[in-house]
């Protein structure tokens, strides 16, 4: 285990995300604020990316917030390049999904992209927000037992009748240039 500077760093970052995220839900708990969001299923293969944030304990998709003036797209390569220094073109996310549900204590308005790839890319996870990233079964995915309800939306619609999503859609894989 790496005990330099650098994890020092990292750790004082993960405790400051787990102590925000918690006064942040307490505050939504109270304010119950409307939010802007955007996601993105990437598939390799027949499975989908998932990632660990630092201050949850369910899986999720890379994303995040929509800034004021962002594009949802925009924000989704920001935050696909941010959390996993992926880099990819605008046409590589195709908008699979828009939905408004409830969670966190705030009424989210998400945007469910899709980028498909060849083959498995380097990930490079931040190790503060984000603390692990790997490619599963969508089925071992939807039978965590707490899921965002986006994301347990989506891969319902997409395989939960047992298809693939590759059959669901004509479309080829991408690769992220």
């Amino acid at each position: 285990m790496d005990t330099g500077p650098a994890a020092m760093v990292d750790l004082l970052w993960r405790l400051a995300y787990r102590v925000g995220f918690r006064a942040a839900r307490l505050w939504w708990r109270l304010r119950r604020p409307a939010h802007d969001g955007a996601v993105v299923a990437v598939w390799c293969g027949g499975r989908v990316l998932v990632v660990q944030q630092s201050y949850r304990a369910s899986p999720s998709w890379p994303g995040g917030g929509i800034r004021r003036g962002e594009d949802p797209r925009e924000a989704a390569r920001r935050e696909l390049r941010e959390e996993l220094g992926l880099e990819v073109a605008p046409d590589d996310l195709v908008l699979a999904r828009e939905m408004e549900v409830d969670w966190d204590h705030r009424r989210e308005r998400v945007r469910v992209f899709e980028l498909r790839l060849d083959e498995e890319p380097v990930l490079r996870v931040d190790n503060r927000e984000v603390v692990a990233a790997r490619f599963v079964d969508p089925q071992a995915l939807l039978a965590e037992p707490v899921l965002p309800p986006f994301i347990r939306a989506y891969l319902k619609e997409r395989v939960g009748g047992g298809g693939s999503p590759s059959a669901a859609y004509g479309t080829p894989p991408r690769t992220p240039r």
